[in-house]
């Protein structure tokens, strides 16, 4: 339907799913404000429910119980670790690597890039993605390039709140599969054709 993105219903709507999805992610009980949650256990919540509604190929997680390797890189990226430590991405356990080199990536099924300022680590995270472009991690990104450089998902403050868009393309290409529910929340998918 023509302009239905900008009807108000569906801004609130959307909203509102939003809100939902991250107080599930969050694990927040209670009548808290979520503006009052700190960044980076913003940020972690999404990061986990990311990886709760990803699918790898079989091949690659056959142990249903093995735990989940979420490596993490780059500023603020050990502040979202705390947040995440002895949680799990559905029957899986994470285990946490904080890694600084592109040779480290080896093991991750899903690594995080915290910003990237400058154009040196803009430099050195899209070579690890062209590094990773056909291997099933799954990418999560914080910077305006993240999508471009070939990143699955870019989370972006907009207005205050966290936001994020998908690379669909970039996630069919390394073999793995998103949620529909993640989509529908997504405020732009690349590669997935009309919505």
């Amino acid at each position: 339907m023509p302009g239905l993105s900008q009807s108000p219903l569906l801004h609130w709507i959307r909203l509102l799913a939003g809100l939902c999805l991250l107080l599930s992610m969050a694990g927040v009980r209670g009548a808290g404000a979520p503006d009052a949650l700190p960044e980076p256990q913003i940020k972690a919540a999404y990061i986990l429910n990311f990886t709760r509604y990803a699918s790898w190929p079989q091949a690659v997680l056959a142990d249903a119980h093995a735990p989940l390797v979420l490596c993490m890189m780059g500023p603020g990226s050990g502040d979202i670790a705390r947040q995440l430590q002895s949680r799990t991405a559905g029957s899986r356990p994470l285990e946490l690597r904080t890694i600084s080199r592109q040779e480290e990536a080896g093991p991750c099924h899903a690594l995080y890039f915290g910003p990237s300022p400058g154009a040196p680590e803009r430099a050195r995270q899209a070579a690890l993605l062209i590094r990773l472009r056909d291997q099933a991690v799954l990418t999560i990104g914080d910077s305006a390039s993240f999508l471009a450089d070939g990143g699955m998902i870019n989370m972006m403050m907009v207005d205050g709140s966290i936001r994020f868009e998908v690379n669909l393309t970039a996630a069919r290409q390394s073999g793995m599969s998103l949620n529909p529910r993640v989509l529908a929340l997504a405020d732009r998918v690349l590669g997935g054709g009309t919505r």
